[in-house]
Formats: structure tokens, C-alpha cells, sequence
């Protein structure tokens, strides 16, 4: 993976004003957190947060020196999505880290061009990597489904060079048949269920 390169300014400790003022400014409070540094409190430019924040790993560039690091947390405003704060763990480039990563699917099941539906599964899988090795996601070749097939974290696995943390029975991908071939008992009936906002009449 291409570290990505990250400039931030040190700050002191924030009171709730001093905040309010530094966002007004573009910027996103944060801190940057490791076993070999303690805790540094830092801000940076929301934009330049934006940029990076689908990296795993990122260059942090401080006036007074430079951590390889990841994102830990972003936390985001529920109401316009604006970045609120950012925390930032410092790695060692020699033991190996873990994360979730994103599973994106490539080509086109073999069931789907005989009329099946390609349904997706879990969307992301933890892996454990060297933080320069762990890439930003993982693709998985669903080429091969045919009707009824499944690929799954084990399959995935033969073709990855990380180690996979989460179940190996997890689901990525399926291909069920089209809905005229269903069993009565594979369709959902939503005819007779109410619907989220009604309230029953008494």
C-alpha cells in the first residue's frame, strides 16, 4: 500500500470555545496516540482529512517530526456530515496490524448470464497485515457462482496473501435463482405486514 502523506499542526489541550473557533477555521481537532509517544494533540485541515480518509496508512508530518500512522476513528456530524474529530494511532512499520477492509466484487457470475440474481454479502473482512502491506480493499472474482453458488471468506482466502480474521463461513456473494423459481417459503410476504410509520388503529 502507497502511504499517503499527512501534514498537521500540534495544539494544546482544547476548551469547548477554542474548538467551536478552530472549525470555523476548516479545521478538525484530533489526537495522534502511540505507545512510543504518548498522546499529541493535533488539528488539521478538514480537506486534507477528506483526501485520505480511505487510506490505512498515512505519513504523519508534525513541525517537530514525522509518525507513520492509521485512522482509527472519524467521528462525522449526523446532520450536515461535517468531520468533528479524528483519532490518529501511531504503528510500528515491523509488527503486523489489523483492520477492516472493503470487499469489492469483479466480473460476472456464470448464474447471472443463465438469469440468476447476483446478490452481495458482507461488504467488508477483517485481515491482519504489515501496516505497508494491508491494502485499501480486496477483490473477490465472482466469476465462477452459478446458480445457487456461494462465495465465501474461505474462498477468498486462497487468493489472498493476508491472513483473514473474521469467520471464513462469512458470505461475500451469492446467486440465487430469478423469483419465478423460488420455493413459496423463499419468498418474503410483505403484503400483510404494516408498514414502519403506521399505528395500529385500537
Amino acid at each position: 500500500m502507497t502511504k499517503r502523506i499527512l501534514t498537521v499542526n500540534s495544539r494544546p489541550l482544547s476548551t469547548k470555545h477554542s474548538v467551536k473557533a478552530m472549525r470555523k477555521e476548516g479545521m478538525v481537532p484530533g489526537v495522534l496516540y502511540g505507545k512510543k509517544i504518548g498522546s499529541i494533540p493535533v488539528a488539521v485541515l478538514e480537506k486534507d482529512l477528506r483526501k485520505v480518509s480511505g487510506a490505512h496508512l498515512l505519513e504523519i508530518v508534525l513541525p517537530q517530526a514525522s509518525y507513520p500512522a492509521v485512522i482509527r476513528e472519524i467521528q462525522k456530524d449526523s446532520l450536515n456530515g461535517a468531520l468533528r474529530h479524528v483519532d490518529f494511532q501511531q504503528v510500528d512499520l515491523t509488527e503486523k496490524m489489523k483492520a477492516d477492509v472493503a470487499v469489492h466484487l469483479t466480473g460476472t457470475p456464470l448464474g447471472e448470464k443463465a438469469g440468476g440474481i447476483l446478490q452481495p454479502g458482507e461488504r467488508s473482512i477483517g485481515l491482519e497485515a504489515l501496516p505497508a502491506e494491508m491494502p485499501g480493499f480486496v477483490e473477490a472474482d465472482v466469476t465462477n457462482l452459478e446458480i445457487g453458488d456461494s462465495f465465501t471468506a474461505a474462498d477468498l482466502q486462497k487468493a489472498l496473501p493476508y491472513k483473514i480474521l473474521s469467520d471464513l463461513q462469512t458470505v461475500l456473494a451469492r446467486v440465487v435463482p430469478p423469483a419465478a423459481d423460488l420455493q413459496p417459503e423463499e419468498i418474503i410476504n410483505t403484503e400483510d405486514k404494516p408498514e414502519e410509520n403506521d399505528v395500529p388503529v385500537k
